[in-house]
């Protein structure tokens, strides 16, 4: 597999960037006729994400291409029967998009109470701020007194020491990727786990043309690596070097508010490669 100029600035850990170097796209290819691959990638998944409680009690899944895959045929299906849709201000700036055809507005947490019966809110968790929303207990019990649903974007698991309980009947679904762990995001290699996903993702294993190299690349890396595989050293330095501004999330700090809205820096680019070194050392 080559990996282009332009995404090697980002910090992809040296062991994984060998190991995707090395990737055998047509043995990919012939290794989906083994009848064990999707069980061997759910089982992976699971076990990859047990550090937040709950995710195993789902009692359907499906490979995607990405969290972005999972939301918008998610949202899509949730369309027919909820009557609007929220995200957050200070969260994922595509959610705007992913919302734009539809009923939909974009509040702050402590706008928690507008949230109106039957919705359907669009969370990162943990979010770009940093750490788990400081509200999300909150968020839990507005959509039990208006019975809406949560779309639990996963994209930050691992990137923290932070654990939470997924298994909650506000929680429609969770989805993850390895996209920002181990910056993996053009790789589109993701999961959704729910009780009552959308058709449109389930079909493609049914019918045998999901995307088999994503899948095999998640069968190689998720077994090998553990989630915290980067953070363990990664949040170490990130303490050391920026001390209390510091967030949960080991490429964050504190930084700046934007029109209110916490706007935490990214240091990827200036701690990687002491953090590679400490990864190096083990």
């Amino acid at each position: 597999m080559h990996i282009p100029k332009k995404y090697r600035g980002f910090f992809i850990p040296k062991a994984i960037e060998n190991d995707l170097l090395g990737f055998d796209m047509i043995r990919a290819y012939h290794h989906r006729l083994c009848g064990n691959v999707l069980e061997d990638c759910k089982h992976n998944w699971l076990q990859w994400t047990n550090r937040f409680e709950g995710v195993d009690r789902f009692t359907k899944w499906a490979i995607t291409h990405g969290i972005h895959d999972a939301i918008l045929n998610q949202i899509a299906y949730r369309s027919k029967d909820v009557k609007k849709f929220y995200s957050f201000k200070d969260d994922y700036k595509f959610y705007l998009e992913f919302l734009y055809p539809y009923n939909s507005e974009t509040i702050t947490w402590e706008q928690i109470d507008k949230i109106q019966d039957n919705s359907y809110i669009l969370v990162s968790v943990p979010n770009t701020r940093g750490c788990i929303p400081e509200n999300w207990n909150d968020l839990l019990k507005q959509c039990e007194r208006t019975n809406s649903k949560i779309f639990f974007d996963g994209a930050y698991y691992g990137t923290s020491f932070e654990t939470i309980d997924v298994n909650h009947s506000a929680i429609d679904c969770v989805a993850f990727s390895l996209s920002k762990n181990f910056c993996l995001n053009n790789i589109r290699s993701g999961v959704i786990f729910g009780n009552d996903i959308a058709w449109t993702l389930t079909i493609a294993m049914q019918r045998e043309y999901y995307d088999y190299f994503s899948v095999d690349i998640a069968n190689k890396i998720l077994p090998k690596y553990e989630p915290l595989y980067v953070t363990k050293h990664a949040k170490k330095i990130q303490k050391e070097m920026y001390g209390d501004k510091a967030c949960e999330i080991w490429f964050m700090i504190e930084d700046k508010d934007y029109m209110g809205i916490k706007t935490p820096r990214l240091i990827n680019n200036e701690i990687k490669d002491k953090v590679q070194e400490a990864i190096n050392v083990g």
